[in-house]
């Protein structure tokens, strides 16, 4: 019988560690959890008290020079046409890098339209035309001053600054 209160002496504390080791873990948790959200809710608070301060034209005068926004592409599905010699196609995938949000939101309100634009332009091209650099880049500033017009925007920093092609095939 000795051995056997020996025994339930030396089994009981470990149970007792063990809940220990887990109710500090979990509290470690509770604390880092809390002092995350801390963090994350101090920090808007932050922001908010810098543009009372009159910091905020400053910040919206860098948006519009678009050096610390991200920029914002808008990727045309992909356009197969037959060209206009009618012994060539082209397939190319289109992105525009556009001057914000809202001008993306705008050229997907008018999709049907960008698309209708795209492929007359695209079709009335020959192989030879597009076979070369100067071609290529004649063609996207030609793409970029379409979109633009189609949109109403007069200047191209307000509108499609730039466009990318992602593939473009000629066969």
């Amino acid at each position: 019988m000795a051995k056997e209160e020996v025994a339930a002496e030396s089994v009981a504390p470990k149970p007792k560690g063990k809940m220990l080791i887990i109710l500090a873990l979990v509290g470690v948790l509770v604390i880092g959890g809390g002092i995350g959200a801390f963090l994350l809710l101090t920090k808007p608070a932050a922001e908010e008290h810098a543009d009372q301060d009159g910091e905020e034209s400053a910040a919206a005068d860098d948006a519009d020079d678009g050096k610390d926004e991200a920029p914002v592409y808008v990727k045309l599905e992909a356009f197969t046409v037959n060209l206009a010699d009618q012994e060539s196609y082209l397939q190319t995938e289109i992105q525009l890098l556009v001057a914000d949000a809202k001008v993306g939101a705008k050229m997907n309100a008018r999709l049907p339209e960008v698309r209708d634009a795209m492929i007359r332009l695209l079709s009335s091209k020959t192989a030879e035309e597009l076979a070369q650099q100067e071609g290529k880049d004649k063609l996207a500033l030609e793409i970029q001053t379409q979109i633009n017009a189609l949109l109403g925007f007069k200047d191209k920093l307000k509108g499609v600054r730039k466009v990318l092609f992602g593939a473009f095939i000629i066969q």
